[in-house]
């Protein structure tokens, strides 16, 4: 497992000397080129990627080289001999680059990753942990996590697949919850015009805190559901694969209100529900699926055979809700 680990560390190095990620995932990449973790196979994989060009040396080329390995540490350790062997012009930008980001890395720059209504995100954080950010979500971090903890600011819902690291706890603020891990795999759904904000766990552990300072841990299958009205908590057993199956493009509502469901697909499919001068008032809790590639008309036709509780129009991008005398 650990030699398949360094032979993909291997290929992403020099497919990013190459050229061949797109804009939206060249930042990733660089981000995680400058972290300490796999450093030699990097380095590695850097120099086995300069021996194979044939570029000739100048004068200009390896002073720039001199100055790149100065500010990154990268390619430091090439033999004189083979420094004058192949100078590649390809190079030397890109680990120019690669120095500003480690600058810029040390003033805490702050980052910004928004997934609109109809989208999801993938994104891979500064300590190799990956994030599955849902629609009508954000989420901030700094582009490189301080010695002491990995702290996040999540508006909406995530799920967080947390590389270990017992000495920086990873922690997920939101605007009712503070989520903290060391390593391990949960859900955190906050959005802001929801009153119950989530916190689900999938593998490991995880100690949840609200804003009035009460904390639970909570175990594998664990959600903690927090009230914001009421200030009250509620810990109960799920599916923790319902829970994110969003990030696989399936719908699962497990016990949700059809306020909340509609709130869902508004995010989900990019469209307005119109529910009157009220919002619509049911109070009955449903669990129901949806496949990936169900349309919104599938699913509204389910909904309004399940409940019985409304009919609907649909105009464009825009839903009206009628309730059921």
């Amino acid at each position: 497992m650990e030699t398949d680990k360094k032979s993909r560390v291997s290929k992403i190095t020099k497919e990013y000397l190459q050229n061949r990620y797109s804009k939206d995932t060249e930042e990733e990449i660089q981000q995680w080129l400058i972290e300490d973790e796999y450093s030699a196979e990097k380095e590695q994989a850097s120099l086995e990627y300069w021996d194979a060009l044939e570029a000739k040396p100048n004068a200009s080329t390896l002073q720039a080289l001199k100055r790149v390995n100065a500010r990154t540490g990268i390619l430091r350790t090439i033999p004189l001999h083979r420094r004058l062997m192949r100078v590649a012009a390809v190079l030397i930008p890109a680990f120019m680059l690669l120095g500003g980001i480690y600058y810029f890395s040390q003033q805490e720059k702050m980052l910004q990753v928004i997934a609109a209504y109809g989208e999801t995100k993938h994104i891979l954080l500064p300590d190799s942990s990956e994030v599955w950010l849902n629609a009508g979500s954000s989420l901030h971090y700094p582009s490189t996590f301080r010695k002491e903890n990995r702290t996040l600011t999540l508006e909406g819902e995530a799920c967080f697949s947390v590389r270990k690291d017992a000495q920086r706890p990873f922690i997920v603020n939101t605007q009712n919850l503070s989520v903290k891990v060391l390593g391990t795999e949960f859900n955190v759904r906050a959005y802001s015009g929801d009153n119950r904000t989530t916190a689900t766990l999938a593998t490991g552990k995880i100690e949840v805190k609200t804003t009035s300072n009460q904390t639970r841990i909570l175990e594998p299958d664990e959600q903690l559901t927090f009230d914001s009205q009421t200030d009250a908590i509620q810990v109960a057993k799920v599916s923790a694969h319902d829970i994110t199956s969003w990030t696989t493009g399936q719908l699962i509502f497990t016990g949700a209100t059809l306020d909340e469901i509609f709130k869902t697909l508004e995010r989900r499919f990019n469209i307005t529900f119109d529910t009157g001068n009220a919002p619509h008032q049911s109070k009955e809790y449903y669990t129901i699926k949806f496949l990936k590639n169900d349309s919104i008309e599938q699913i509204l036709h389910v909904l309004k055979d399940v409940t019985g509780d409304f009919s609907y129009t649909k105009t464009g991008n825009k839903i009206i809700i009628t309730p059921n005398i």
